[in-house]
C-alpha cells in the first residue's frame, strides 16, 4: 500500500502549524526510516510506503498530542488537510457544489492518492450519505477518522450547518469494511 506525498506533507506541517515547539520532538520520535522521510523535502508527486510514511507518523500524532485518542487525532488532521487542500480557487467551487457532488469527488479523490484503495459512496439524499471504504490495506483508525474530518470540513465549506457522522463499520478492527455516515443540514 502506497501514500503520495502530498499526504504526508500535509502530515508534517500540521505538525508544524499547531505543535511547533513539539514539531523536533515528534521527528525523534519516529522510527529511522519514517524520520528519514519527514526530515528530507518530500516530493509531493512521489509514492510512499503508507506505514513507514504515514500509519507510523500518525500514531505518533496520536499519542504525543491527543492522549492516544485515534478519532480525536484523525479528525483534526483530516480538518487540516481539507483547509489546506479546499484553499484559494476551489473554496469558491465549493460554494457552488452540491454535497453529494463533493463527496463523490472525495471518494475518487482517495483512490487517487491512497493505491491500491477502493472507496465508493454506497448511498446518498440531500442531507446525508454513506462512504464505504471497500479496501485499504492496513488502514488505522487515526486515519478512518482523519478521512472522516477532511469530508465535515469539506461539507463546512459547501456552507452545510450542523455536519455529523458515524463511522458504522472499520476494517481496522477486521470488519470487512469501513463505513462513514454523514449528515448535514
Amino acid at each position: 500500500m502506497q501514500v503520495k506525498g502530498t499526504s504526508i506533507n500535509t502530515t508534517r506541517d500540521f505538525v508544524k502549524e499547531f505543535y511547533p515547539i513539539k514539531f523536533n520532538d515528534w521527528i525523534r520520535s519516529l522510527p529511522t526510516e519514517s524520520r528519514a522521510i519527514y526530515e528530507a523535502p518530500i516530493k509531493v508527486s512521489e509514492w510512499y510506503d503508507i506505514k513507514t510514511a504515514y500509519y507510523i507518523p500518525m500514531d505518533s500524532i496520536a499519542d504525543m498530542f491527543y492522549n492516544l485518542n485515534a478519532q480525536k487525532a484523525g479528525e483534526e488532521l483530516g480538518k487540516y488537510s481539507a483547509q489546506v487542500a479546499l484553499t484559494g480557487i476551489y473554496k469558491v467551487f465549493l460554494l457552488v457544489a452540491t454535497p453529494q457532488y463533493l463527496i463523490k469527488r472525495a471518494s475518487k479523490m482517495m483512490e487517487t492518492f491512497y493505491i491500491p484503495s477502493e472507496v465508493e459512496i454506497i448511498e446518498s439524499s440531500s442531507n446525508s450519505a454513506i462512504l464505504k471504504i471497500k479496501k485499504f490495506e492496513g488502514i488505522t483508525k487515526v486515519l478512518e477518522y482523519r478521512f472522516a474530518g477532511w469530508t465535515i470540513k469539506a461539507l463546512e465549506f459547501c456552507n452545510k450547518k450542523e455536519v455529523s457522522y458515524k463511522i458504522t463499520s472499520h476494517i481496522s478492527t477486521g470488519q470487512a469494511s469501513t463505513n462513514i455516515e454523514f449528515k448535514w443540514l
